[in-house]
């Protein structure tokens, strides 16, 4: 691929997440006949509050040893149906003895989140007597199934939803049935707290523990239903017992500024690297810009992956200036190592190039010990998803600014130095008498 073309490409990519990550993009994006194309960058609860709910748990029928336990896997499953995919500012804390406070940034539909959490979503597998119509239940039920996504059949024409039971027992109890079903022209029926869900319907034997269950559903319920399923029943009961709005928990002249004093540090690392670096420093500031923008798309865009949507929290935007730095860090190793070449007396070509190949490995190893350190953070906080948030924005930057560093800025620096302005040396801030 050719130096333009590349060039060509990244102004491109610079164009449309300029335009995505506009405050008012919807605005522009009507130009180009997009209405009601909105997108927003997803705020947490100490940006700019939301409801919380309070759910007390019967635990009348559960032995006084096992509450806690109960109300632990309780606090579980309200976690992933109200977080499934972990990276959602979303509080779920133990409340008093027996009650869950769940706490939902932003929270639009207050009724379909109170339905979403407090469900029972009981899943169980009953057969139906293709004569008789008599029904007779199973021993599989929800705590058989390891995980359930939602999809489209083409041979039905219509979603589905997929499921895959647990191996061993799990499977082959379902294999057994099925074969069995087959065998004696039976149906299998499913229900989702006791309602029919799916079937009454026909089976084949399965014996690699993953059904299809289909109905008379558009692909919205699907994901709901596989959502419900995959987070599993509650363990006990509940009942909604308060519901309230809450303001943020940081105040609006709080959050400005935070804002403010990151701006100005980024105003001032952006002088360091003009007057330091000079030409480098401009095309790594232009590289900077363009890191920006793709960050914040990405922000906007994870809105379109429900239970995964990026939420920024005062963490995540901590994160999110962290990986900045980092990428003016890479560009420092990048810039540093250019200006050791000319000073040796290499060409502009053969310094950049130089540069770039040996500043790499410290950049990758330096970056990927930081990813590392993401996934921990990550995966052990599964009860505080203020950290999880922190973990995905700075990994997310530095995945990003990996790319702004070795391919935009590098770009930039090839096509400069072939330039007649862009190859004097002090351009680069290293004097004549410095070059062997």
């Amino acid at each position: 691929m050719s130096l333009r073309v590349k060039f060509a490409l990244i102004f491109l990519l610079a164009i449309i997440t300029t335009v995505l990550a506009l405050p008012r993009e919807d605005a522009v994006l009507k130009l180009f006949g997009l209405k009601n194309a909105k997108l927003q960058v997803q705020q947490g609860l100490d940006l700019q509050g939301g409801a919380q709910l309070v759910f007390q748990a019967d635990l009348s029928k559960t032995k006084a040893a096992d509450r806690q336990t109960a109300l632990n896997s309780l606090i579980t499953v309200i976690q992933k149906r109200a977080n499934f995919g972990g990276t959602s500012e979303i509080s779920v804390q133990q409340q008093g003895s027996d009650r869950v406070s769940v706490s939902l940034p932003g929270v639009k539909d207050v009724h379909e989140a109170i339905d979403r959490i407090g469900k029972t979503a009981n899943l169980t597998f009953v057969t139906v007597d293709a004569t008789t119509g008599a029904q007779s239940p199973t021993s599989i039920d929800g705590k058989d199934v390891d995980s359930a996504v939602a999809d489209y059949d083409p041979t039905r024409s219509q979603p589905v939803v997929r499921l895959k039971l647990k191996s061993g027992d799990s499977t082959k109890k379902f294999g057994d049935l099925t074969t069995q079903l087959s065998q004696n022209g039976n149906l299998l029926l499913t229900l989702l707290d006791g309602q029919p869900t799916f079937g009454p319907a026909k089976t084949e034997s399965i014996t690699d523990g993953t059904a299809i269950l289909s109905g008379n559903m558009d692909i919205d319920t699907a994901k709901k239903i596989a959502d419900e399923i995959t987070a599993g029943a509650l363990p006990v009961p509940v009942t909604l017992v308060e519901q309230r709005s809450v303001g943020p928990s940081l105040g609006k002249e709080s959050v400005q500024h935070s804002l403010v004093a990151g701006a100005i540090g980024l105003g001032v690392v952006a002088l360091f690297m003009l007057l330091y670096y000079r030409m480098a420093g401009l095309l790594a500031v232009l590289a900077l810009g363009v890191y920006t923008t793709i960050t914040l798309t990405l922000y906007k865009l994870s809105a379109f992956l429900p239970g995964y949507t990026i939420v920024l929290t005062l963490a995540g935007i901590a994160g999110f200036i962290l990986s900045i730095g980092m990428a003016v860090d890479a560009n420092i190793l990048i810039f540093e190592r250019l200006k050791e070449e000319l000073r040796a007396g290499k060409s502009f070509v053969a310094a950049t190039e130089t540069a770039f190949d040996r500043a790499w490995t410290s950049i990758r190893d330096s970056n990927v010990s930081t990813l590392i350190t993401c996934v921990i953070l990550y995966l052990t906080s599964t009860a505080t998803p203020i950290i999880r948030g922190f973990a995905v924005t700075l990994a997310l930057g530095v995945l990003v600014s990996m790319f702004t560093a070795v391919v935009v800025t590098r770009t930039l620096l090839r096509l400069a130095i072939r330039q007649r302005w862009g190859s004097n040396p002090r351009w680069y801030g290293v004097k004549q008498e410095e070059q062997a």
